[in-house]
Formats: C-alpha cells, structure tokens, sequence
C-alpha cells in the first residue's frame, strides 16, 4: 500500500459528467408539436418564395417572349406570396431562432435577470401573435362578410379577398401555439442553442 503523499504541482482531475457540462437548452427538446408546426411552417413559406419565383419567371416569359404580360402578377406577389412567405415563417422563426437576439446582453444579466428577461420576452411574443391574430382574423372576416373580391377583368388575381387575408391570422396562430406550447420549456431554459438544435424543426 502507497504512502506517498500527494503531489500539489499535480492537476486535480475531477470526474465530469458530460452531460452536465452542456446547458440545459442543450439538453432539453422542443414539443414535438412544436417541431411539426415549425415544419409545416418552414413548408408552406418556402411553398410560396418557389411560387413566386415562378410567378415572376412565367411573367418575363409571356411578355418579352410571347408579348402578352399575365396582367395579375404584381398583385399576386404583393398580395398573396410575399404576405404567405413572412406571415407563414413566423412559427419557423421562433422553432429556428431566426429572430434577432439580445444574447450579448443577455449573457452578462445575472440568474435573476435572465429568467425576468426570458418572461418579458415571452409575453411580447404572445401579445404581438395575440393581436396579429386578432386584427388579421377580423379583416379576414369581415371580407368574406361582405363578399369583397376584385372586380371581373382588373390586374388583380381572381380570388375573395379573405382568402389572402387569412394568411396573417393563420402565421399569427401558428407563432401563437408554438410560443404557448414551448412556454414551459423556455421560461426555464431560454432560446434553444444552434449547436444544440441545429436550426432544425
């Protein structure tokens, strides 16, 4: 048996859990209903920048090639896809943490902070999904209300009103049930690391 006493220039080596080293963000999941909503979120957006690309391409097309412009497409980009693209990615960005973070300052709060941060943050996110669902569903509503929809042969495209309309409510539905769904997790954790999640759904 060794009697050697111990070696103070030596390290201490202590036994770390790996585990343990990563943040609980790290560690820590999304819903699983928070995940599909974020795929068919990202799905549906990107759907729409394919569409309009292809709107804008058949356009170039039939007016230098063939001399007979498609007349609606402007009014299609502006008010269909383009809306579709933002409103419909705004599950995706929370899924994906697209949205512009704080964490310089964030990182330098204390514990304390940190969580009032997280509480602060989650409430404007409620309200601005609250209030984009509320204000679009009402718009969206009293179009179909009404029966607004372009008149025969204008440049618009050919569709109700309330169809295009329904996209900011429906996004702000979307970033709505994300945000409650993940509430538990990010009031406790904050945002999920990219190194942890990868920016996947």
């Amino acid at each position: 048996m060794s009697t050697e006493p111990p070696n103070p220039s030596a390290p201490e080596t202590a036994a770390v859990d790996p585990t343990e080293a990563a943040s609980p963000a790290a560690r820590e999941h999304l819903h699983p209903a928070v995940r599909g909503i974020g795929t068919v979120s990202a799905t549906a957006a990107g759907l729409a920048v394919v569409a309009m690309f292809v709107v804008m391409l058949v356009e170039a097309g039939s007016r230098y090639l063939l001399n007979a412009p498609l007349g609606w497409n402007v009014s299609a980009v502006e008010r269909l896809l383009m809306p579709g693209m933002v409103f419909l990615a705004l599950p995706w960005m929370y899924v994906c943490a697209g949205h512009v973070s704080a964490g310089m300052l964030y990182s330098r709060l204390s514990a304390g902070w940190q969580r009032f941060a997280r509480i602060i943050a989650f409430l404007c996110v409620l309200v601005g999904a609250a209030l984009l669902f509320a204000a679009g569903l009402n718009g969206a509503v009293q179009a179909a209300i009404l029966g607004d929809a372009p008149p025969p042969g204008s440049a618009e495209v050919p569709i109700p009103t309330w169809i295009w309309l329904a996209l900011q409510p429906l996004g702000g539905l979307g970033l709505l049930l994300v945000a409650l769904i993940d509430a538990p997790r990010f009031l406790r954790d904050g945002e999920i690391e990219d190194a942890a999640e990868g920016h996947q759904p």
